[in-house]
């Protein structure tokens, strides 16, 4: 756009200080229009370092935040889409979550002041969607977070045999995560564990993989003859196909905080490179896995998977993974807190030396975060349905919505002057949304590229609301049902859930 500055600023643009937003006068110094605004991070001063992940600390932190969950229950996902159909709505939803990563990862390279989702919402909304949309991102982390928690208690149980009531080893699964989570405080020490994490929840799944093709019968089988039962089509209805869907999108529905994950790097314009070979690995770990699994097993899967293929091998397995399974939810959690203290110490001294009130803030941030998580697990003790809810409710908005509100923001923004505004320092300004989204929906006229990029916004966004709206309304039926037919024993259970 061509517009004088003057003229921007009646046109209702924003200048961004120090990471916050405020509404520029026609009257106040034009030289504000073009302050760069402060990198989030400064490697250089301050006593804690917040920027020391290489980039292939980002890419395992990348394939850690994707896989741990959602992959022990995506074999059962093909059995209700049908084999080819759930295939290939995962390949579907792998490609729009890449998208949305590569957009919400290089974001901060033209708003340096970007630290989580948060952020975004605030260069298209304003301040109020940053606080709206802030706070449904904290409490997708701490659910995730939770989640890790449980299946840590999961784990626990199968090794135990039962030997102690699952709250005690959720608690212990807690604790944990709140003394590692709060002694790593940057994401730098966090990579180096989430090496540990990622080799033992694959190295587990494949052992069950290869397992289950070694027995002549599934492990869950009743006695007698058997049908696999194995789907190349589906047969099952909305409401289930919505939820399979939804855990899918859990599965790879961690692109919102690819933000944080760029912020801490050494060389953030470098996370394309994170991002291929991170998501690349997951995506076709999780096709072969759950494939192998569901050609072998059929309706016999157990969820979670790493019980499919008998007793003694489940106990290998969730050995082997039990570290991976620990470091989920220390992951998460870490996540979490520093989403809280990054927004309240922000644009302080705090933020990165050892004061006291920096170490208050963090540790209380770890400290709610998994309490909240261990009381959000304990009132809901199932596993499938609560990775489908929270896929249904909450991953939308991260992984479909906002990255597509994005693509079309950076069209309304002519992203031709992208290179130039760097230059001139021009990253720190943002346009108000009565101006870009209408010159959005304009940019087919500038070539097939932008066309293109419009299109896929456009899908990325209606895909996005009708998951929210038809995964939402599956997961709370499937939910009734299962406290119905009391196969859900109550809050805060003591009984085996593994």
């Amino acid at each position: 756009m061509n517009q004088s500055k003057k003229d921007r600023v009646h046109d209702g643009e924003y200048d961004i200080d120090n990471g916050g937003c405020h509404e520029l006068n026609p009257d106040e110094n034009s030289k504000a229009l073009f302050q760069t605004p402060q990198d989030l991070f400064n490697s250089e001063e301050g006593e804690v370092n917040f920027r020391g992940v290489s980039w292939q600390g980002a890419a395992i932190l990348i394939a850690k935040f994707q896989i741990g969950l959602g992959a022990l229950s995506l074999p059962s996902t093909f059995h209700v889409l049908g084999f080819f159909p759930g295939i290939l709505c995962f390949v579907i939803l792998a490609v729009i979550t890449t998208v949305a990563g590569y957009v919400s990862g290089n974001a901060r390279q033209y708003y340096p002041q970007m630290h989580s989702i948060g952020d975004a919402a605030e260069l298209l909304f304003g301040k109020g969607a940053r606080e709206f949309i802030g706070i449904i991102y904290y409490i997708y982390l701490a659910l995730v977070a939770g989640a890790g928690m449980l299946t840590t208690s999961v784990a626990l149980n199968a090794l135990s045999d039962h030997g102690a009531c699952t709250m005690a080893f959720l608690a212990v699964a807690c604790a944990a995560a709140f003394i590692f989570g709060t002694g790593f405080r940057s994401l730098e020490k966090v990579a180096w564990i989430s090496w540990i994490g990622v080799a033992g929840i694959v190295f587990a799944i494949w052992i069950t993989a290869i397992a289950c093709l070694t027995r002549d019968r599934p492990a869950g089988a009743p006695p007698g003859p058997i049908n696999l039962d194995i789907r190349v089509l589906p047969h099952s209805s909305f409401t289930e196909a919505m939820s399979a869907i939804s855990t899918q999108l859990f599965a790879l529905g961690a692109s919102g905080t690819f933000f944080s994950v760029a912020a801490e790097m050494k060389e953030p314009e470098k996370f394309t490179r994170s991002l291929i070979y991170g998501q690349s690995f997951i995506v076709l770990t999780n096709i072969a896995i759950a494939s192998i699994m569901y050609g072998k097993i059929g309706q016999y899967l157990v969820s979670p998977a790493l019980g499919s293929a008998g007793v003694l091998i489940k106990k290998i397995s969730y050995g082997i993974a039990f570290p991976g399974l620990l470091v989920t939810a220390i992951l998460w959690s870490h996540i979490a807190a520093k989403y809280w203290f990054v927004r309240i110490l922000r644009g302080t001294r705090h933020l990165q030396s050892n004061t006291v009130t920096h170490w208050t803030v963090w540790v209380g941030s770890m400290a709610v975060t998994v309490v909240f998580g261990f009381i959000v697990v304990g009132v809901v003790p199932f596993f499938d349905d609560f990775l489908s809810l929270v896929g249904a409710l909450i991953n939308p908005v991260f992984t479909n919505v906002l990255p597509g509100l994005m693509i079309l923001f950076y069209l309304g923004a002519n992203p031709s002057r992208a290179s130039d505004s760097v230059q001139n320092g021009e990253t720190g300004k943002v346009l108000s949304p009565m101006i870009w989204l209408p010159n959005a929906f304009k940019a087919y006229r500038n070539g097939w590229k932008q066309a293109s990029a419009l299109v896929g916004g456009i899908f990325m966004i209606l895909l996005g609301a009708f998951i929210i709206v038809g995964g939402t309304y599956a997961t709370v039926l499937s939910i009734q049902a299962s406290y119905l037919d009391g196969s859900v024993s109550g809050v805060f259970s003591c009984g085996d859930n593994s």
